[in-house]
Parts: structure tokens; C-alpha cells; sequence
């Protein structure tokens, strides 16, 4: 992701994987610190020392090793070093890492110093479920949102979205509703059932030139059950479903 220009005083980075958010941050890091007209350039004192993690204007906030939250504490103490002025550089970096972890008190805490924080003071949050922060915290930072990351392929799922693709472009009625059968007594999970069901539709997609008429009914019907799957039914009920919506 490209950073943005000029940058703002607080920015609630969310998104992708923890290791992503942490990269974007650290770049968001060494822009407030560095000193050329294109920042981060990687090359001087400041980047260098920030991508080391001796910068000593940069601060970093995360769980104690014991423990699961940002303490209020922790937030206080953020809080009186951000009214202390830079040591090195232009500005103060804070960074909390995962933001998501504060609880009400610590998020509370640190409401204040991001409404009216001194100007040197910039704020990074990286959260994977923003929504556990509170509404005023959210709103007083702008959102990076990276893109979802996607889980490599897996050999077994495609085969066996593949499989079931066949079986319900080619297969008459008894053997489809015997395949939907046998996959309804293995008890799959819901997600192991959506992926498969979702594998099995991109499938069908890539066959449809083969099978037009039958490939086009068990688009919709793949459908129907992906839209249903947000009521979290059981595989029971969304292989039913998908042999009612084909015959």
C-alpha cells in the first residue's frame, strides 16, 4: 500500500495479516521520522534507526508477556511520555500493537491525547477486529483497511470441490443426492462445508462453456446456499437445500 500524503496524527491500520499491518506500520513509522523530501527513504539515521527499533522517539505499546489486554496503565504512561517533546527527530510515534486489545479504561485513556495531543505526537493503531474499539477512538483516526490476504490453495479441497463439481453437472438425481448424502455424514464443520461448496461454485464456473443449461441451474443453486450460509445453518440443512434447489 502506498503511503498516504501528507500524513495524518493518528492512523487505525486494519486488514490483511498481523505481519502485513505490522510492515505498513513500521513504514508509517519511519515516514514520521524521516528527514528526506520522500519519505521513508530508508537510507538515513532515522529510518535506519527505527527499522532497528532504537529510535528513541518511538514508542510501541502491546500486552504485558501475562497478559491478554493494554492496561490502562500502560495507556497512562503513553500518554504522560507524549507530552514529553521529541528527543532526535520532528515527531513522537506511538505505536499500539494490537490496538483491539485495550480495554474500555485504556481506550478511554488514550481518547483524550488523540483529540488534542501535541503536534508532534502521530498514532498508530493496529487492530484485527476494529470493531472492539470504541466508536470515538475509531473516528478520530484514519482507516488504512489493507486486503485480505488469501489462503494458499489446498490440493484436497480442490480435488474434492472439483469431484462434486462433476457429480452435479453430470450426475443423474440419485447419484447427486447419494454424494450430497455421503458429505452430510462426514459432519463437516460450516466452514469446511462453505469452503468446499464455494470451491465447488468457481469450479462449475470454469465449466460452464461445457454444460450450459445444467451448469447454470447448479450455479444458482451453489448460490442459494452461500447467500443462506450467513443464518449458520447446519450441513444437514444446506445440502438439503442444495438437492431441493437442483431437482
Amino acid at each position: 500500500m502506498d503511503l498516504p500524503c501528507p500524513l495524518s496524527h493518528a492512523y487505525l491500520i486494519t486488514g490483511g495479516s498481523g505481519d502485513s499491518r505490522a510492515a505498513l506500520a513500521e513504514r508509517l513509522t519511519a515516514a514520521y521520522l524521516c528527514r528526506s523530501p520522500n519519505p521513508p527513504c530508508g537510507r538515513c539515521r532515522d529510518c535506519r534507526k527505527a527499522a532497528a527499533g532504537t529510535h528513541p522517539d518511538v514508542y510501541r505499546a502491546a500486552p504485558a508477556p501475562d497478559k491478554r489486554e493494554v492496561t490502562v496503565d500502560q495507556v497512562r504512561a503513553l500518554r504522560s511520555d507524549a507530552y514529553i517533546r521529541p528527543n532526535e527527530g520532528a515527531r513522537k510515534v506511538y505505536l499500539i500493537d494490537p490496538a483491539d486489545a485495550m480495554n474500555p479504561a485504556a481506550q478511554n485513556a488514550l481518547l483524550k491525547v488523540l483529540e488534542e495531543g501535541p503536534a508532534y505526537a502521530a498514532f498508530l493503531l493496529c487492530a484485527a477486529q476494529p470493531g472492539l474499539l470504541l466508536d470515538t477512538v475509531r473516528s478520530r483516526c484514519e482507516l488504512l483497511a489493507l486486503p485480505p490476504e488469501e489462503a494458499p490453495p489446498d490440493p484436497a479441497l480442490t480435488e474434492r470441490a472439483a469431484a462434486l463439481a462433476r457429480t452435479l453437472l453430470a450426475g443423474d438425481e440419485l447419484t447427486c443426492v447419494q454424494a450430497l448424502t455421503a458429505l452430510e455424514l462426514e459432519r463437516p464443520k460450516a466452514g469446511q462445508l462453505a469452503a468446499l461448496l464455494s470451491a465447488a461454485e468457481s469450479q462449475v464456473s470454469r465449466e460452464l462453456a461445457l454444460h450450459p443449461r445444467r451448469g447454470a441451474q447448479v450455479l444458482r443453486a451453489l448460490k442459494t446456499c452461500r447467500e443462506n450460509a450467513v443464518y449458520n445453518p447446519g450441513a444437514g440443512h444446506v445440502l438439503g437445500l442444495l438437492a431441493t434447489q437442483l431437482f
